[in-house]
C-alpha cells in the first residue's frame, strides 16, 4: 500500500474497522515475536523441568534487552505516527534514521556487557542448582548474540506499524517464525545440541528477519533512511518519550527477577512452572498488545492530524476490543487450565501447579486487556510516562504483597501468584480512569483555547 492509499484509509471508514483490520497483523506479529519462546519452551519441555528453568531463568534477561530496545522503538513509533499524521514524509524517514543508528549502538553494548556478567546474573535467580545455572549461563551468552538483530528488527516493526503499514512486520516476523520452527527441531533433536539449538535457531532467523526489513525499507518513501542527515535532537525527541516505557520495561523484569528468587523456595519445578505458565498467559498479552500498537498508531496519526474526536473514538474502539478478549481469554484459562498446561510439561505436580497459575491469574486478563489498551492510547497521545508510572509503582507492590500472603497463607506459593494478579487488576481500573479523566481535561483545555482566539 503506498503512502497516498495509508492517508485516505486513515480518513475514512469507521474507526473500529480500522482498528480491527490493522490490528490483525499487528496481533500476527506479536505472537511472532512470543513465539519463539514459546517454540523454544515447547521443544525444550521434552528434555525435561530442569532444561525449561535453565531457559526460563535465562530468558528473563532475554526480556531485559526487549526493555530497553524500547528506549528507541516506543518514541520513533509514534513520533513517525505523528509525522505521518502531519504528511511530513521527510521527517518521518529523519525519525527512522536516527533511530536505528543509536538501536545498533545500544545493542551491541548490551550483548558485550551479558557476555562478561552473565555467570553473575544467573546466580542472582539463586536457583540453588549449579547444573542449571551452568546451562542458563551459557545459553544466555549464545541467546544474547540475537539481542544485536533483534533489536533492529522491533525497531522497524514500531516504524512500520507507526507508519500505518502493519501487514509488513507481520510477514516478515512470520518467515522468520517458520525458520525458527524448523531450526530448532533440526539443532535440539537431530543434531543434538539440547537448549543451546534453541538459541542459535533464534539467532538465524532474526538474522534473517532483519535482512528482509532492510530490503523491505529500500522501496518504502516514507521511511527509507537514506538521503537524510542524522540529528541528535530528533534522536533526543525519541528516547524522551521511549525512556519512560524503557523504565517500567527494565523495572518489570528486575521485579520478576526478585519475584523468581522468591518462587525458587519451592524448587526447580516451581520456576518451571511460572515460566509455562506465563507463557500461556502471554497468549492474552500478545492479542491486546497488538491492538496497543494499532490504536497507538491510528491515535497519534489522529494527534498529529489534530483530530481529536477520532483520538477520542479509537480509544472507545479499542476498550471494546479490549473487553471481548479480556472475557474470553479469562474464561479459557479458568475453565481449561490442566488442558493448556499439559501441553508443556506433563508430571502431575507441574500441572497441579500450573493449574493454581492460571486459575489465579485468569481473573487479570480482562484488567491486563484494558491496561494496555489505555497504554496504546497514551502512548498516541505522546503521553508514555503516564501508563509507566502507573506500572511501575504497582508492579513493586508485587513483592510486599506477596511476602504478606505468603505469611498469611502459611508458605503457600498460590500466595505469589495472587500477588501478580491482584496489581493485575489495580493496574488496568487505574489507567483507564487516568486516561478518561485527562483527556477530557485536554479537550476542555482546547475549547477554552479556541474560545479565547475567537
Amino acid at each position: 500500500m503506498g503512502n497516498s492509499e495509508n492517508i485516505k484509509k486513515f480518513h475514512s471508514g469507521s474507526v473500529l474497522n480500522q482498528l480491527i483490520w490493522m490490528a490483525i497483523p499487528v496481533i500476527g506479529t506479536s505472537f511472532m515475536s512470543m513465539a519463539y519462546n514459546f517454540i523454544n519452551i515447547i521443544f525444550v519441555g521434552n528434555l525435561g523441568t530442569h532444561a525449561v528453568a535453565a531457559v526460563g531463568t535465562a530468558g528473563l534477561y532475554m526480556n531485559l534487552s526487549w526493555g530497553l530496545s524500547s528506549l528507541f522503538t516506543v518514541g520513533a513509533g509514534i513520533k513517525v505516527s505523528h509525522a505521518i499524521g502531519k504528511g511530513d514524509f521527510h521527517l518521518a524517514r529523519s525519525y527512522v534514521r536516527s533511530g536505528v543508528l543509536a538501536s545498533i549502538i545500544t545493542a551491541s553494548i548490551f550483548f558485550i556487557l551479558l557476555a562478561f556478567t552473565r555467570d553473575f546474573l544467573i546466580g542472582l535467580i539463586q536457583l540453588n542448582n549449579p547444573f542449571i545455572e551452568k546451562e542458563a549461563s551459557f545459553y544466555l551468552l549464545l541467546a544474547g548474540i540475537s539481542v544485536l538483530f533483534s533489536f533492529q528488527n522491533l525497531f522497524f516493526t514500531s516504524v512500520f506499524i507507526g507508519s500505518g503499514d502493519s501487514k509488513t512486520p507481520f510477514r516478515i516476523n512470520a518467515t522468520a517464525l517458520v525458520l525458527n520452527i524448523m531450526f530448532d527441531y533440526i539443532l535440539i533433536f537431530r543434531v543434538g545440541l539440547g537448549i543451546n539449538g534453541a538459541a542459535i535457531a533464534t539467532i538465524i532467523s532474526q538474522a534473517i528477519a532483519l535482512v528482509m526489513f532492510y530490503s523491505k525499507l529500500k522501496w518504502s518513501t516514507s521511511l527509507k533512511p537514506l538521503g537524510v542527515p542524522y540529528k541528535p535532537l530528533l534522536l533526543k525527541e525519541i528516547v524522551g518519550l521511549g525512556i519512560s516505557p524503557t523504565l517500567q520495561r527494565v523495572s518489570f523484569t528486575i521485579i520478576s527477577i526478585m519475584m523468581a528468587r522468591i518462587i525458587s523456595h519451592w524448587g526447580a519445578t516451581a520456576i518451571a512452572v511460572q515460566k509455562v505458565g506465563v507463557q500461556i498467559e502471554a497468549i492474552t498479552y500478545m492479542t491486546i498488545g497488538g491492538v496497543l500498537s494499532a490504536l497507538a498508531a491510528i491515535s497519534g496519526q489522529a494527534f498529529g492530524a489534530k483530530d481529536y474526536t477520532k483520538q477520542w473514538k479509537t480509544f472507545k474502539a479499542g476498550m471494546l476490543l479490549a473487553i471481548i478478549i479480556g472475557v474470553i481469554t479469562s474464561t479459557l484459562l479458568i475453565t481449561f487450565p490442566s488442558t493448556l498446561f499439559s501441553i508443556f510439561l506433563t508430571d502431575k505436580v507441574s500441572i497441579a501447579m500450573g493449574r493454581d497459575y492460571l486459575i489465579i491469574l485468569g481473573f487479570s486478563q480482562l484488567f491486563m486487556c484494558l491496561e494496555n489498551t489505555a497504554t496504546g492510547a497514551f502512548f498516541g497521545w505522546g503521553k508514555t510516562n503516564v501508563p509507566a508510572i502507573s506500572g511501575i509503582v504497582l508492579n513493586v507492590m508485587r513483592i510486599p504483597m506477596a511476602l504478606l500472603l505468603i505469611a498469611f497463607w502459611k508458605h503457600s506459593l498460590s500466595s505469589v501468584w495472587w500477588s501478580i494478579s491482584i496489581s493485575s487488576i489495580a493496574k488496568g481500573t487505574l489507567l483507564v480512569a487516568l486516561y478518561i479523566i485527562l483527556f477530557k481535561l485536554f479537550i476542555k483545555k482546547q475549547r477554552n483555547g479556541l474560545s479565547h482566539e475567537k
